[in-house]
C-alpha cells in the first residue's frame, strides 16, 4: 500500500526551469547625407556619370565595431519619366576619405557593414543619368539610406 502511495505522488511532481534575459544597449545611430549627388547640366537627350566617389555622401555614427545592415530606397527618374537613373554605383568605407573605400551596389536589399573601431561608417554614392528627350527644368528626387543595427 505504501508503495502506491508513493508512485502517486511522483506522478504529481512539478519540474521547472530558468534561463536569463539578456540585451546590450548600444548608442542610437546617426545618419546624415553630407553632400547632394549632383549630375549637373545635361542636354535633353543624353547620359552622365557621376563616380561614387565624387557623387553624394552620406557619414554615419553609432557603436564602435558594430555590424549595420544598409539598404537603399532609389528613385528610378528624378521626378519626371525622361529623366531616368539607369544605374547605381557605391563605395563603403571607415574612413572619410574615398580612396581605400570597398565597392558595392546600391540596393534595397540589406547589406551588412561594420563600423570602424571610432563608430564610424561613410558611404559615397554615384550614377548615371539618361535623359530622353527630357523638357527643360530642374529635376529632383530623393536618395534615402536606412541603417540597423544587425
Amino acid at each position: 500500500m505504501l508503495a502506491g502511495l508513493l508512485v502517486a505522488a511522483s506522478a504529481h511532481a512539478q519540474t521547472s526551469g530558468s534561463l536569463a534575459a539578456r540585451t546590450t544597449v548600444l548608442s542610437a545611430l546617426g545618419v546624415t547625407g553630407t553632400a547632394d549627388l549632383a549630375f549637373g547640366i545635361v542636354a535633353t537627350t543624353s547620359s552622365k556619370v557621376v563616380p561614387a566617389k565624387t557623387g553624394g555622401r552620406f557619414s554615419v555614427t553609432g557603436a564602435a565595431n558594430q555590424p549595420v545592415s544598409v539598404s537603399f530606397a532609389l528613385p528610378a527618374n528624378l521626378g519626371h519619366p525622361a529623366v531616368i537613373v539607369g544605374s547605381w554605383t557605391g563605395l563603403s568605407g571607415t574612413a572619410p576619405g574615398a580612396g581605400s573605400a570597398n565597392p558595392f551596389v546600391p540596393s534595397a536589399a540589406a547589406q551588412t557593414m561594420t563600423l570602424s573601431g571610432t563608430g564610424r561608417l561613410f558611404l559615397w554614392i554615384g550614377g548615371t543619368i539618361v535623359t530622353t528627350a527630357a523638357p527643360i527644368g530642374s529635376y529632383t528626387s530623393p536618395v534615402v539610406v536606412t541603417v540597423v543595427y544587425n
